[in-house]
């Protein structure tokens, strides 16, 4: 493999031959970047052009992919020639994605146990959610697709935590794993947290992405759920949660909220259609994204609704 300045000037060496191709300036190649909402420095244009820097970030790589167009070379033609390393940008760190002091903790000690990382070299791309309920409400099973990048290193499994709306001996059950295998878990002594690794198919270095596909079945003896959420511990691009309620047992009502990572929690009427409810985000994160639903009474909610766990 090229080292990362052998790359630097292999695309700098793509960009100003694409530029001479297609008869523009430098200066005439900026303005028709900034024509198209690109609003890249022309000295960082040239700087791209010298080999003395990289495009980073997403807003860099998508002046690339407009370069492209305007140069009329091959799709890809300039954007494959930037390292991997190079395309992550300024990433903040990750933080526990929990604002309860106990939850946090435990999130902690549990990672501990399963001698995972809470997340330190992965972030989300995109998590869609498509959650089951049976008759009564409670959450039946849910699967995920997930689109996961990695930002240093080289990542060989995934740790996930759950929280239980309330204590209990009963843990959710992970199947249908695709793109890795379950390797190990553990439930927390305090018995309201457990954890599981998903081991990769194949690792998985900085700059690069995978897919991960599986679902979660809650079985007899897991406390009655009336919520589903995704927390991340960085700024995710996309993250998607449906709902999909029995015919004839639609919540009387519906809701989503965010928890930050200062703790504040915020919540409004949630878009249901027919059976389905769904929340939608981009950009989100570090904190929790979550649906939450139940039946009503004379003062909007009824005693028996569990908590959002």
């Amino acid at each position: 493999m090229a080292d990362p300045e052998a790359r630097a000037q292999d695309f700098a060496l793509a960009l100003r031959r694409a530029i001479a191709d297609s008869g523009l300036t430098l200066s005439g190649t900026h303005q028709r970047l900034l024509a198209n909402g690109n609003r890249v420095a022309l000295t960082t244009l040239s700087y791209w052009r010298s080999g003395d820097r990289l495009p980073e970030g997403a807003a860099s790589l998508s002046a690339v992919e407009d370069l492209e167009r305007i140069l009329r070379v091959d799709r890809g033609s300039l954007r494959d020639r930037i390292p991997p390393a190079a395309r992550l940008g300024t990433l903040a760190a990750p933080r526990v994605p929990f604002d309860e002091e106990r939850e946090r903790r435990e999130t902690e000690e549990t990672l501990a146990a399963l001698d995972a990382a809470p997340q330190l070299a992965i972030r989300d791309l995109s998590t869609h959610m498509t959650v089951y309920t049976r008759p009564d409400g409670a959450v039946e099973r849910t699967e995920f697709q997930c689109v996961i990048q990695v930002t240093r290193g080289i990542v060989s499994e995934i740790p996930l935590i759950d929280v239980a709306p309330e204590e209990t001996d009963t843990m959710s059950e992970i199947f249908d794993v695709v793109g890795g295998r379950l390797d190990r878990e553990y439930q927390h002594p305090g018995r309201l947290l457990s954890g599981i690794v998903i081991a990769l198919d194949e690792p998985v270095a900085a700059g690069e992405t995978f897919t991960l596909d599986f679902a979660e079945r809650l079985p007899p003896g897991y406390p009655a759920r009336r919520s589903a959420w995704h927390a991340t511990a960085r700024r995710a691009k996309e993250t998607v949660i449906r709902v999909i309620f029995p015919e004839g047992a639609e919540p009387d009502w519906c809701e989503e909220y965010v928890e930050t990572e200062s703790g504040e929690e915020y919540s409004g009427p949630a878009a249901l259609r027919g059976r389905i409810a769904h929340t939608v985000r981009h950009g989100f994160g570090p904190g929790v994204l979550g649906l939450r639903w139940g039946g009503t009474t004379q003062n909007g909610r009824t005693p028996a609704d569990p908590n959002t766990g």
